[in-house]
């Protein structure tokens, strides 16, 4: 269900940007949230998602100071994406291919004309993007819940398996990206080695953004000049030009090598 409850809230989103130019759903009447309610029935034996999508959206059109191009743009995009085997199939297909994957999923050349005509439609709509990522979400969260012997379906059609889904649902594991690092600097703390050969560590701040990063290098990488450099300018007395190379995982330095150090001119 959380899913959906999502999804429900989307459909809020796009109501309010629609009529009221804002993505304020606090301005939702609870006639508007009514209309807008996404149904939801579960059968025995199987779950199905049996919502009152069509009708939310031509709420929203009918409400909207869209023009009647706008709204058929909107009504056809959001439906395709959402609710028809093309939409689900493009999905599993980018879900793949994010993966390393094989791809398991064939579009038929009707379907591949349809899928043309609404990525057609969404580079010009910068609204329709925006619902585009969060429907991309939905599927991904909603193919979570499955379990290895459950089937996803889409107008009676199977999309994907649970098994299938927990290969590539997930976000693929982010590696750690080489980065560089340079700039002027000044030297926090210098932790000398205690024994021979050991790396030399030392706690840097990059002048032009304040980045604070933890830094190593071997002794025998540096030169004589290059140690009393280190030494010199210890506990941010003096600024010094740094080249460092960085690994960096979502916004963290998870290592930090020195490769030059020299005086500013």
């Amino acid at each position: 269900m959380p899913p959906i409850l999502e999804l429900q809230k989307e459909i809020h989103r796009i109501y309010c940007k629609a009529k009221y130019n804002t993505e304020d759903t606090r301005k939702l009447k609870p006639d508007e949230r009514e209309i807008l309610e996404l149904i939801v029935t579960i059968k025995p034996g199987s779950t199905k998602f049996i919502t009152k999508l069509f009708e939310a959206l031509n709420e929203i059109i009918k409400n909207s100071n869209m023009n009647g191009k706008e709204a058929v743009i909107l009504l056809v995009s959001v439906s395709a994406i959402i609710a028809t085997t093309v939409g689900w199939k493009d999905w599993v297909s980018l879900k793949e291919r994010e993966h390393g994957k094989d791809v398991t999923v064939r579009l038929s050349e009707q379907e591949t004309k349809r899928l043309e005509l609404v990525t057609k439609a969404l580079s010009k709509e910068p609204e329709l993007i925006k619902s585009k990522q969060f429907i991309s979400e939905f599927k991904t969260d909603l193919s979570k819940k499955l379990k290895p012997t459950d089937q996803l379906k889409v107008n009676e059609s199977s999309v994907i398996n649970g098994v299938r889904a927990s290969e590539i649902a997930p976000a693929p594991r982010k590696l750690a990206e080489d980065i560089r690092l340079d700039g002027e600097f000044v030297i926090n703390e210098v932790k000398f080695p205690k024994v021979y050969g050991d790396k030399y560590r030392f706690s840097v701040t990059r002048l032009i953004d304040d980045k604070n990063v933890l830094v190593d290098v071997s002794p025998d990488k540096l030169t004589d000049e290059q140690i009393t450099i280190l030494k010199d300018s210890g506990f941010g007395i003096k600024k010094v030009i740094m080249e460092i190379n960085a690994k960096e995982l979502r916004g963290h330095i998870s290592a930090a090598n020195l490769v030059k150090i020299k005086w500013p001119k």
